[in-house]
């Protein structure tokens, strides 16, 4: 059985009717049994259509020839040459089969060696072939290619399958034979592509599937086949041609062909933009069509922010507004004064002040009468919510009721009753916010807290429970302009890039083991200051069995440290400490009584999983330990580290990790190097992409097979400003020759985008 195909392909749901040139199934193909076209569907390619956007990630100079006296240690070379002597032998002592050609073109000679028996069963003596591998140098100081590529190149005069002749050992003294002519195919004589054999789809456990056990031959062989068959010519090009000739793009069948295997890297480059400026222009364009479907919804209620409601709303407030506060306030009080629905995203860094903003938002809503809402996405961050709110507004005539998952039905029905009734006036809660029987008398705000982790439809849900409401989301990872531009293309932004006085300095450190004793001196110190630490791990559980990966420097990986395994070697280390658990296992019950000791000051040292990334808030903690660092992203790191220095006092963010990836390595010294989340945030975006910036895909952003976010900005814009452009003059695609597009937009976007009203 196929596993399902994602509607982000350039060839999916294509206008007109569909080509058997392009639905014929891989399976029949020459040289495609059951096993192999297994295989290929774990890549989802099952017939040419797919094949044909199954792009290359690389492509490698195939076509250059180096003459063999000009080679040099180091290099990467294409070799044109005559195999004049050819042996294999055993190394018994390491029972490896080695096999050696020496090889001869008109300048010199050069041996090839390959540590594989069965290459000797392809090569053939005084045969001319195609080589292409690195040149290295042997212990005794001559030039080999190392294990290189090669492909026999046949004489087009020889009919006879008679094996050549085999040439004396002093073969290499004589004049070698004329070459053959070489005919361009998939693997030598050209440019050649490069596949990405991973699957798309990630493990249960969230890591990469292994690669598929396909070679790049026989990859390059059935896409060769494909576009020999002429498949391209069948596609169905839905850019407006005037597009294409404005900026310079080649139709789409030309482009496909040349993305596969192009003449020059030149050809390979403008295929790749053509593909790359179709996606981003197909996804302005639904990011469009979702900004003109908001703002034509029926109107909401006006809730304008007079100067008496904005005075009672400061005097509730324990802080002044910073200036980057006021200024998000009055873009928020800006929207809420129209009867166009607020669309809006508050972005700021971890404690910038954005529920300030958000509170003053909703009391706006309750000073006209109406209800408000705050979804956040964890049960700690949303009683967090709630016990800011229920201080904040202590005795006022202000009721705020907090509904998460697990509550007695006896509860759960009366808070549904008051909600219902309007008795409610702030409704904080989780998912459970979005269940059926959650019903608002008179619902006009909806403000989501951490949007990123939760879906478009999550959102709509939640709007979908009044007439119209303004919708506020936050999010404190900060997000990169380009992403913003797409993932949140539908919303209005506001950013805090201002901290409220009174923050103390933060040092961050990555810290080497034998320094250990350090760190735990450090816990003890500030716990008789009075102030509190938190040490949080990747796992509830530990996992030694994943210790056995070679890291970066060539030791072993640290131990996959877990919750329960750790508190029991704090207490061994410090005894005189109180230590308490988080994780989630723990009930909603056993959650509120570690919290409540937390806060209470009857716990030093809180060990716990990643629930504490968001939603705890204790000027008391001045300590924040983070075990197998390597583990978490940059945005998760950034956000532990936000749970201390929320008062004036000094505070230590230190983390241990071992690195196995330069990548992993770089991410870990910029958050070392760095407490700005928004350089964080474009460094994380450059090292890993946006398809894992945070979940791209459960927020809406459909996958991109070739458009790169951070390297095609500037493409981007072009995209965007065209898509834009073209919805002004067509606000919903509905001339004929836009007929294709609108096909496209509504497989791709329909569900991710809610574009329901697209026909």
């Amino acid at each position: 059985m196929s596993e399902p195909r994602t509607l982000s392909d350039p060839a999916r749901g294509r206008a007109g009717p569909r080509d058997e040139r392009l639905t014929r199934t891989l399976q029949f193909f020459k040289g495609v049994g059951p096993k192999k076209f297994e295989l290929l569907q774990r890549l989802l390619l099952e017939t040419v259509e797919d094949l044909l956007f199954f792009f290359p990630i690389d492509h490698k100079d195939r076509a250059s020839l180096t003459p063999i006296d000009r080679l040099t240690p180091g290099m990467e070379a294409n070799v044109r040459a005559q195999i004049l002597d050819l042996h294999a032998k055993t190394i018994y002592h390491k029972g490896k089969h080695r096999v050696e050609a020496l090889l001869r073109d008109p300048s010199g000679e050069i041996r090839a060696v390959w540590w594989n028996p069965y290459v000797a069963d392809k090569l053939s003596q005084s045969a001319w072939a195609f080589f292409t591998g690195k040149v290295v140098t042997n212990k005794k100081g001559f030039l080999e290619l190392a294990g290189p590529d090669f492909e026999i190149l046949a004489r087009e005069e020889e009919e006879d399958d008679s094996p050549a002749p085999m040439l004396p050992l002093a073969a290499h003294a004589l004049t070698p034979t004329a070459p053959p002519p070489v005919v361009q195919g998939p693997d030598f004589g050209r440019i050649v592509p490069i596949y990405n054999l991973r699957p798309k789809q990630r493990r249960a456990d969230g890591t990469e599937a292994p690669e598929v056990k396909l070679s790049q031959p026989v990859l390059r062989k059935l896409v060769w086949q494909a576009l020999e068959s002429g498949a391209p010519d069948a596609l169905s090009d839905v850019l407006p041609v005037a597009l294409q000739k404005r900026r310079g793009l080649p139709a789409l069948p030309e482009a496909v062909r040349q993305f596969h295997f192009p003449p020059s890297f030149e050809r390979r480059d403008a295929a790749r933009k053509r593909v790359a400026y179709e996606e981003l222009f197909l996804l302005s364009l639904g990011v469009g069509l979702r900004r003109a479907q908001v703002a034509s919804r029926t109107a909401s209620r006006k809730l304008p922010v007079t100067e008496t409601i904005r005075k009672r709303i400061e005097a509730r407030l324990p802080f002044p507004f910073t200036g980057a506060q006021a200024r998000a306030f009055g873009e928020i009080a800006a929207d809420l004064a129209r009867t166009q629905p607020m669309n809006r995203l508050l972005q700021g860094d971890v404690g910038s002040g954005k529920t300030a903003v958000a509170v003053a938002g909703m009391l706006s809503a309750v000073a006209h009468g109406a209800q408000a809402a705050l979804l956040a996405p964890t049960e700690i961050l949303a009683e967090q919510h709630a016990r800011t709110l229920h201080a904040l507004l202590e005795g006022s005539r202000v009721n705020v009721g907090l509904l998460r998952g697990g509550r007695a039905k006896k509860q759960r029905d009366v808070f549904l009753e008051r909600l219902g009734s309007g008795d409610v006036h702030i409704a904080v809660g989780t998912h459970a916010l979005l269940s059926d029987d959650v019903r608002f008398k008179d619902l006009a705000l909806v403000v989501v807290d951490e949007q990123h982790k939760f879906g478009v439809e999550q959102r709509m849900a939640l709007r979908a429970k009044g007439s119209a409401p303004h919708v506020l989301v936050m999010t404190a990872t900060p997000i990169p302009r380009t992403l913003s531009l797409t993932l949140y293309g539908d919303l209005d932004v506001s950013v805090i890039d201002e901290f409220p006085p009174g923050r103390g300095e933060v040092l961050t450190r990555w810290v080497k083991e034998e320094d250990r004793s350090k760190v735990y001196k450090l816990i003890i110190d500030e716990s008789r200051k009075g102030h509190a630490t938190y040490v949080v791990l990747p796992r509830i559980d530990g996992d030694a069995a994943e210790s056995v990966a070679p890291a970066k420097s060539g030791k072993l990986w640290n131990e996959i440290k877990g919750v329960e395994d750790e508190v029991k070697r704090l207490r061994a280390h410090l005894p005189t400490l109180r230590f308490g658990m988080l994780h989630g296992r723990l009930s909603g019950e056993e959650k509120d009584a570690v919290l409540k000791q937390l806060r209470g000051g009857q716990i030093d040292v809180l060990v716990s999983t990643l629930v504490v990334e968001v939603g705890i808030d204790l000027p008391t903690a001045t300590v924040m330990l983070i075990e197998n660092a390597e583990r978490f992203g940059l945005a998760s790191l950034h956000q532990l580290r936000g749970r201390i220095g929320r008062s004036e006092r000094k505070s230590y963010c230190v983390f241990f990790a071992e690195t196995a990836t330069e990548d992993a390595e770089e991410r870990l010294k910029a958050f070392a190097r760095t407490r700005d989340g928004f350089e964080l945030a474009e460094e994380d975006f450059r090292l890993r992409g946006p398809g894992q910036f945070f979940g791209t895909a459960q927020s809406g952003l459909p996958e991109l097979k070739v458009a790169d976010l951070f390297r095609d900005r500037e493409l981007l814009m072009q995209a965007r400003e065209d898509a834009f452009a073209l919805l002004a003059r067509d606000t919903k695609l509905e001339l004929p020759e836009h007929a294709g597009l609108k096909q496209r937009v509504r497989q791709i976007f329909a569900q991710r985008l809610g574009l329901v009203d697209m026909g």
